[in-house]
């Protein structure tokens, strides 16, 4: 039987590798978007022209919106009747300070990057009862970096759910987490920017977008690994 996942963010960059990570390994995936309809489509006919025996639906949710987010797995496409993993990959990544951080953009930040994947995995352990989470974190997590601030607080924040929900979900959902680290450049950064930041890693290595992917398959395979973070980020961690 062929088995669901539902990717946040999947239309694009990290999203995007993952989902077809997933679909090479024979899963159906949920891809979903908020604005970038055309990428997610395009996706879409792409794996159905790869593996024409499963159908790759789009699905639109803005996730800084709390009532879309509560009621996503009761909109899900008439094909898709169950969904065996989740995986929050969406987030927003924006500068600030937090003498810079206004009321609206904390909780812009932290809807997206938390509250929302908050609610996704509370929804899919109702609605579903098992299965698999696996949450996309950063490596920053280990840091108190104030550039992005408001980000990195959703993001620690979104670490201790997945330890917090292991335990609780336990023994039926299993609840993991990736931190990647020098991936892709942020939006509005150059090659240069990320450049630097390699040079700054143990490995002093890009960290190639498929072993994100990879790192994700492996936690939703690993039926005896649950409440770890897997930090695929070149040692930016360590130091």
């Amino acid at each position: 039987m062929v088995k669901t996942a539902f990717v946040t963010g999947a239309a694009k960059r990290i999203g995007s590798v993952i989902a077809e990570y997933l679909a090479s390994a024979g899963w159906e995936v949920v891809l979903h978007y908020n604005h970038s309809r055309d990428d997610a489509a395009a996706l879409s006919e792409k794996l159905k022209e790869l593996y024409p025996d499963r159908v790759f639906p789009i699905f639109q949710c803005d996730l800084s919106v709390s009532d879309a987010v509560l009621s996503v797995f009761n909109r899900l496409p008439g094909v898709i009747d169950k969904i065996d993993a989740l995986i929050n990959n969406a987030s927003v990544f924006d500068p600030g300070r937090i003498d810079e951080t206004s009321l609206s953009f904390l909780r812009k930040q932290m809807m997206v990057n938390f509250e929302a994947p908050f609610l996704l995995i509370q929804a899919f352990k109702n609605h579903f009862g098992e299965g698999s989470v696996v949450n996309l974190l950063d490596t920053k997590i280990v840091s108190n970096e104030g550039t992005h601030a408001a980000y990195l607080l959703a993001k620690k924040s979104l670490a201790e759910l997945t330890r917090m929900a292991a335990l609780d979900f336990a023994p039926h959902i299993r609840v993991n987490g990736v931190a990647p680290g020098p991936v892709l450049p942020p939006p509005r950064k150059s090659a240069d920017y990320l450049e630097g930041v390699i040079e700054k890693t143990p490995l002093k290595r890009q960290v190639d977008v498929s072993d994100i992917a990879n790192s994700v398959s492996f936690l939703l395979n690993n039926s005896s690994v649950t409440g770890q973070i897997i930090f695929c980020d070149s040692g930016s961690h360590l130091v």
